[in-house]
Parts: C-alpha cells; structure tokens; sequence
C-alpha cells in the first residue's frame, strides 16, 4: 500500500515538476531511481503584502477604521468605501487620529469592506489632551472632552493635585500595547469641577486659543479708547474730513445681550421715491494700527468665538464694547456704505465713506418683530412671519415704536431685497438652530428651536446688500482684496442629492458639473412641513465650505458674483483688513509698494481666517453637544416626537423639536436592515419596513454622556401620518 502511495506521489511529482525530477543510483541496492531534487523546484511567487497608510478612526466598541491617504484603487471594483476595517486586536499602540501603516490582510467583499493590522504609528495625532479627571483612589483616569481619544490612565504621583471632576491637561507618556491602555501625566489643571465654564476653557485650551489678551494690546487699547469717550482733539480732526451724518435716524438693532455693536442702519426715500440706505460700520482700523501688538494678536485670532454665553473677543473690551461700539447716543466713528436702491431691490448708485455716526436707539431684535408684527399694515411681514398682534402694548416693544417710520422703510425694502435674491437664485436653507439657556453653575436649563424673525432678515438683508456692493466696487479696481467665495458643488455630491430628491418624487434636471443654485432654489420652494428642513440639510451637505480668498469666484449659495465680509470689523480680520484697503484709497495713500505690501497681506489673511473661523465653529459645534447631552442626562426614559435628519449604516439621527439629535443605533431595531447610501434608506430585509429622511417618529432616550456629547434614542414607533 505505501508502496503505492509512493508511486502515486512520484507520478505526481513527474508531472508537477518535470525539471526537478532526475535519476540517480541507490547505494544499497546498486539500481537507479527517481528522486526529487529541491534545488531545482521553480519558486512559486510570495504573496504580494500590499500597505496602505491613512488615518486611523477609533469607534466606540474598540474597532477601528483608517482612511487611506491615496484611494486604494486596488480594492475599488469591491468596496464602495475605501476604509479598512481594523479589529481592536490589531490596533497595536494606535489611537484615535493617528497616521497609521496599515497590512492588508482581508479584501472580504462585505459591508465592512477590507480588513487590515497596523504594523505601525507613523506619527501621533495625540501627544496631549485635555479631559475630565476621575479619582479611582490608588491612580486616576482621563477621560478627552468629546471622547476625541481613548481614557489615559493617571498613576497618583503624577496627578498634580487634581480632583474628582476638574478639567485637566495630560501630557501622554505611553501609548497603548496589548490589552494596557495609554498613560499620561497632568501637566496643568485648566478650571476646577465648579467652574460654570469648565467644558468652554478645556475647549479652547484644547484648540490652543488664548483667552487673555496680551500686555502690549491691552496697554495699546486703553491708549486708544480714552474712557470710552471720543477724544475731542480727534474728534474736531475727523469731523474735518469725514462726513458728519450724526442728525440721521440712525439706529442699531442686536441681541439683548450684546455689547459690541459694530453695524448700524439709517433709511429714507428721495425725491425720486428710492431708498437711500446706510449701513454704517465701525470704523476699527482707525484705532487698530497695522504692525501694531493689537493687529498682531487680532490677525492670530481671526474673529471673535461665542460659546453659549462665554466670548472670547478678537479685540479687547475697551475696544470691542467701548470706543469702536457703536453705542446710543454716543459720537462714532465709521466706514459707511449709502446706497440708493430702486423699488426693483436694484442699487443705481453708491458711495464707501469716512463718517462720524450717533446711535438715536438700541434695539433689540425680537422688540422690533414684535413692534412690526404688532402693526395692521399688510407688509407688515417677510416670509409669512406674523403673529396674533391683539393685545399688544407698546411698553412691550422697548424703544422701538419711536423709530416706526425708519423700520417701516427697512421692512419694505428688505421685503424687495429678498424678493430680488430669491429671483436670482440664492439658496435661503431653512434650518433649525438651538438656543441653550444655561444657568450660573452652566447647567442647561432649557433649550428652544430658534427661529430668523422679520428684524433679523432686516438686518441680513442690508448686511448682504452692502457686502455685495462694496466688493464688486473694489473687484473693478482690481486691488488686493480678501473676498468671501463660495464654489459650486462638486459633481459627485449634486448626483447624490439629485437621488435622493427621486426618491421623494422630485425631479431635479440638472448638469452635474454646472448646476445653476436657482435650480436647487426651486426645489426648496416646492418643499413644506417637515420636508423643508430635511431638504435643505441634505442640501447644505452636498454645499462645499464658504472661506476667504484673494480670488473674486463668486459665492454660490448666495448667487452673488461679488461679495465680501466688510460688515463686522470688531469680530472679524478680513473686515478689519479690507477697511484699511479702502481707507488708504479714499486718502489717495495707496502706492505701488503699499498695493504689493496689500497683496501678500490678504493671501496670508485670507489663509488665517480660514482656519481660525473653521477652528470656532467646531468649538461652537462641540460646546453645544456637551451642552445637549447635558439637558438629556436629566430625561432619560423620557419620549419624545421627532424626525428622521441622517441615515447611516449604522443606524439613523432622530432631531426633536428643539433641534436635540441622537442616533437610534441598528442593532436596536428589531430586524436585519440594509443601508441604501444613495436614498438615504434603511430597508428590512425581510418586510417592508424602512427608515427614510424625514419619516416621524417617537423615540425614548436611552442614553446621554455629556463628556463625549453623545445621545443614543431608543426607537418606541414610527409614526404613519404621511408628512405634508
């Protein structure tokens, strides 16, 4: 039988490897045989190891994704996403946002797609990070604010005094390895556990963002505002040059709360029946000298960040609330923008001038929406915002019934401001904000769905009208200018919303590379009820990101060719940057070697500003996060109505009246679901159950976490009224 069998593997052998196989004599026997020679065996080829580097995302369960840096066309024609899916096992010393080496050790087509290990951590996305401590006793615990890494254990001795509770910095000594996680030391204890402000300083101590001004600024500040009152010797100087506008019905309208008050507005009819509007600005380069430590430190800055209730300025408040805030009652000086406006919203003429302001009033949005709405006359609204004005009293309102005939002018010609943008196509989204009302310890105790009112779009209108206009004048010029742009959606996201509009009936007819933004306004204008929101979110996804630029390519959401920030110099640099440029020409200062200085300024502010104002709105985003789980934390169990505002592999977002999101997770539905990217689905395998954006629904709040931000919902029934 063996024999046989060796027989049988000779054979093979022949065949297999005819080359390899030689004769040769047998010592013992004397006779000839085959035998098989190693040597000569043809080498099969090694399997081919393909590496791939990007970065590494860690989930929540411990697993990881990384996103190559290069698409990995080789595995495209199987995975829709190029993501490689790593098992917490083959994490090695990874973390969360590091750029990692990754082997391929599976291209599985399935819906996790291609699998892979980390051979190693080409560089660290965190060295440091700032977090919540927990004493465990014997050691302590980090926990990252938004859980952006993974718990960083604390041996006691390098606790530095920290206590249950405090926002801390922690400075990362060892990386992970095997089932041990990473290990720090506190470097710095950034605000205690009964600090209203504690989630907000570890925010902006995690974004490297000063809160104190520097000496030199300060001191250059105080030098510049002088009690806040306009110096006279200025004063009596400027009023020589400057157009003096002070006997106008100039008024301010913000928040209640605010106090740098950088726009204001005066409005009248000619002989001719068209509005001459100003919008009058203030004028903050006058006392932010360029190369000066304010320019320096407000060019750092970028713009001013508001986090709920706590402002991190962009100029100190001697400036920001004091001589540059355009207070009531109080001599300004400022860079307007008076324009004559047509009844068709079209302005025939305009002139940017150096002026001296003073305030008449100090209004407050919602007393001058409530004023208007109050009024019988049928313009009495934009958009349909009117309310039941019975039983109005006018100690209601504030001091705005003083200025009735100044804000019956700006309504009307907001309304025909308006009524042009939608004719020309402007993308108006209508999305709902949170108001989060925090308390003295910075507990949150309500949160309400904000909506824009009538004295808002007033205020948008103008600011728009004047930014439009002073950046077509100075494009013409061809100066060096920061200008606001806005590009056309790329092709690959117009074809994906153009899917999802089919799957709710819509038929949007339209060339991928070149979609005029009026098409996509039409769109919004078919919407109602809950749909409208829907829409315009998905639609504002597939929007590229509005930034600044030296060069003029037109913003598209607003379907403007020209535009730029010239509104809010107080906050923002390019506002501030541009005012000097205009003023230098308004003085015939503007030389050629100035206009070369100017030039490689605004490359290097627009850059800056970019950055600076993508950086605040993260924070803005992450604040409000905490803030929200915080508000749950306190309902779980609770039910509430809501809608469906994200579909996602994993699972589906629920936003509640009060604009709150959690994500109902897959493995809590009861059933298997396939995820349909291209409509926005979750569809039952098994029966005709499906989650789509927009369906309603009830959901139970299963889980908050205010430290990582997150809110699981736990879905109690789908609603079947149909949505309107």
């Amino acid at each position: 039988m063996n024999q046989l069998i060796n027989k049988g593997i000779l054979i093979k052998l022949e065949i297999s490897c005819k080359n390899e196989v030689k004769m040769k004599e047998n010592k013992k026997t004397g006779k000839r045989e085959k035998y098989f020679d190693p040597s000569k065996q043809k080498k099969r080829p090694k399997k081919k190891i393909r590496i791939v580097d990007g970065k590494i995302s860690i989930t929540k369960s411990g697993a990881g994704f990384v996103t190559p840096e290069v698409s990995d066309t080789a595995n495209e024609k199987d995975n829709k996403s190029n993501d490689i899916f790593i098992a917490a096992r083959n994490l090695k010393s990874a973390m969360n946002g590091d750029l990692v080496s990754v082997e391929i050790i599976s291209n599985a087509s399935n819906a996790r797609g291609p699998e892979g290990r980390v051979k190693n951590v080409i560089s660290r996305a965190v060295t440091s990070a700032v977090g919540v401590y927990t004493d465990c006793g014997r050691f302590g615990v980090v926990t990252p604010l938004g859980k952006s890494s993974d718990d960083i254990f604390v041996p006691r001795k390098n606790r530095a005094n920290a206590k249950q509770g405090d926002m801390v910095e922690i400075k990362i000594t060892k990386y992970p390895k095997g089932h041990k996680g990473p290990e720090g030391i506190i470097s710095r204890i950034v605000a205690s556990a009964n600090d209203p402000h504690s989630e907000v300083k570890a925010i902006l101590k995690e974004n490297e963002v000063d809160i104190e001004f520097s000496m030199a600024a300060i001191s250059e500040a105080k030098n510049a505002c002088r009690n806040g009152d306009l110096n006279e010797d200025v004063f009596q100087e400027e009023l020589s040059k400057r157009k003096d506008m002070r006997d106008l019905d100039i008024i301010t309208i913000d928040g209640p709360h605010s106090k740098d008050l950088d726009d204001a507005i005066s409005i009248e009819k000619n002989e001719k029946g068209n509005y001459i509007l100003g919008v009058h600005i203030a004028d903050v380069s006058h006392y932010v000298k360029e190369d000066s430590a304010l320019d320096h430190e407000s060019f750092d800055r970028g713009n001013s960040i508001y986090l709920l209730d706590y402002v991190v300025p962009m100029l100190p408040k001697e400036l920001s609330n004091g001589i540059c805030s355009l207070n009531e009652g109080e001599d300004r000086l400022t860079l307007s923008c008076i324009m004559e406006v047509n009844e068709e919203g079209v302005v025939l003429n305009h002139e940017i001038s150096e002026t001296i302001i003073r305030s008449k009033g100090r209004l407050v949005y919602d007393d001058v929406s409530d004023y208007l709405e109050s009024l019988s006359n049928p313009t009495s609204h934009i958009e349909g915002d009117k309310t039941d004005s019975e039983d109005w009293d006018l100690n209601d309102f504030g001091n705005a019934a003083e200025h009735e005939k100044t804000l019956l002018l700006m309504q009307e010609l907001a309304i025909l401001l308006q009524k042009k943008r939608h004719e020309d196509g402007s993308l108006d989204f209508d999305l709902d904000e949170a108001e989060i009302e925090v308390d003295e310890q910075g507990v949150p105790r309500d949160i309400v769905s904000i909506n824009r009112r009538i004295a808002n779009r007033m205020i948008e209108e103008f600011m728009l009208l004047a930014n439009k206009t002073v950046a077509e004048e100075y494009f013409w010029m061809n100066y060096p200018f920061v200008y606001r742009i806005h590009e056309k959606p790329d092709p690959d996201s117009i074809m994906k919303l153009k899917s999802f509009m089919a799957g709710l009936g819509l038929k949007l007819s339209v060339n991928a590379d070149n979609v005029h933004p009026k098409a996509l306004s039409q769109i919004l204008d078919k919407m109602q009820g809950d749909r409208l929101p829907v829409v315009s979110a998905v639609m504002l996804r597939s929007m590229q990101k509005a930034r600044y630029s030296t060069e003029c390519t037109g913003h598209y959401g607003l379907a403007f060719k020209y535009y730029c920030h010239f509104t809010s110099p107080i906050r923002r640099y390019p506002d501030l940057l541009i005012h000097r440029i205009i003023k230098a020409h308004i003085n015939k200062t503007l030389s050629s070697e100035k206009l070369s200085h100017f030039s490689s300024v605004t490359n290097r502010a627009a850059e800056q500003s970019s950055f600076t104002e993508i950086r605040a709105q993260k924070m803005e985003r992450k604040i409000e996060k905490i803030k929200k789980a915080q508000y749950m934390e306190e309902r779980l169990g609770e039910e509430f109505e809501g809608v469906i505002s994200g579909v996602t592999s994993f699972g589906f977002y629920v936003q509640l009246e009060n604009a709150i999101e959690g994500l109902v997770h897959i493995s809590t539905l009861a059933g298997t679901f396939d995820f349909e990217e291209n409509n926005f689905k979750l569809v039952s395998r098994y029966d005709s159950e499906s989650f789509s954006l927009g369906d309603s629904v009830r959901i139970q709040v299963a889980r908050a976490d205010k430290i990582s931000g997150l809110i699981d919902f736990k879905l109690v029934q789908k609603n079947t009224v149909p949505i309107p």
